[in-house]
Formats: C-alpha cells, sequence, structure tokens
C-alpha cells in the first residue's frame, strides 16, 4: 500500500509548541519521529540519529547542547534539517537558516517556515499551485521555492516511487 497517510493534512509543532525546557538528544529524537515519522520514513530509516545530530554541532550547524540538553533553536534548527535533508545538502540548509534568521527573530522565521511548508505540501498533494506572494521573511521567494522543492519530492516519493517500490519487490 501506498504511504500517503494524512500527508494533505501535513502539520509541523510551532514555536510555541516546541518544548519549552531544553530536551536530552533522545528526547529530541522522539520528537523528530512523533512530528515527522509517519511521512518522512523511508525503508525503515531513521528520520535522523545521535550521530547526525552529533555532526551538525561538531560543524555548528546547529547550536551545542548546554548539559547534554538541546534549546529549542537547537530542536527548531533539527526539524528544518529533517524536513529539507532529502533536497539540500546541510550546507545549504544552515545557509537558507542563516538567511531566514538574519533579519527576524528566530520563532518568526521557524513559523513562517512551517507554514509554507504545510501549504506546499498540501498544494502538492491537491496538485494546485501554490500562490507566490513576497512576505517579509521571504521578500525574493527563495523559501516559498524551498518549501515547494521539499512538497514536490515529497509526493513523488509517495506517490510514485513508493508504489513502485512495492512492485519491484514483487
Amino acid at each position: 500500500m501506498v504511504k500517503t497517510k494524512g500527508l494533505e493534512q501535513f502539520k509541523l509543532p510551532r514555536w510555541e509548541e516546541l518544548p519549552t525546557i531544553d530536551l536530552y538528544l533522545e528526547q529530541v529524537l522522539s520528537l523528530l519521529d512523533e512530528w515527522l515519522g509517519d511521512y518522512l520514513t523511508v525503508d525503515g530509516k531513521k528520520i535522523m540519529t545521535k550521530t547526525m545530530v552529533n555532526n551538525y554541532v561538531k560543524q555548528k550547524f546547529i547550536p551545542a547542547p548546554v548539559n547534554k540538553k538541546y534549546d529549542k533553536t537547537a530542536v527548531a534548527s533539527l526539524f528544518v534539517i529533517a524536513i529539507l535533508k532529502p533536497v539540500y545538502t546541510i550546507q545549504e540548509i544552515s545557509r537558507l537558516i542563516r538567511l531566514a534568521v538574519r533579519t527576524n527573530e528566530a520563532s518568526y522565521a521557524y513559523n513562517e517556515f512551517c507554514t509554507l511548508v504545510e501549504s506546499a505540501v498540501e498544494h502538492a498533494f491537491h496538485c494546485t499551485a501554490m500562490p507566490k506572494t513576497p512576505t517579509r521573511i521571504d521578500p525574493r521567494g527563495i523559501l516559498w521555492n524551498v518549501c515547494n522543492s521539499f512538497a514536490c519530492q515529497l509526493y513523488v516519493r509517495n506517490i510514485y516511487l513508493q508504489s513502485h517500490r512495492k512492485n519491484d519487490k514483487l
């Protein structure tokens, strides 16, 4: 069976919904899996692993944990990374995050990203075009394009490739 469970209602936690307390790595990974596991898991592979997160910290793509705990900014960054890593390199994602927070508060930039991703996914799965309107955070439409590239990749993988993968095994 093709995995499309709820993709047209794809939702991400907003900044206000992220935990207000800092989290240990296992808790962060569980949170990512809880919100994204049904949508982004391919062939049973984890969305993100401890090794990946540790590498992101070493390469300064996310803030280092304090007392082995990750703050809200790191958690939000990991959500963005998890969503965009099938489409972009980690270096590109890091540049996009820096671009988004350069002129906006992290909470606003993250919430705007969530809204655009959800809208792009909804439009992709309904085969409609997402309106491209400049926003304060995205006056040139870069984030709009980023979110659409993710949504298109998710649509192709879940509608076309998953069904063909099953047929290849028969």
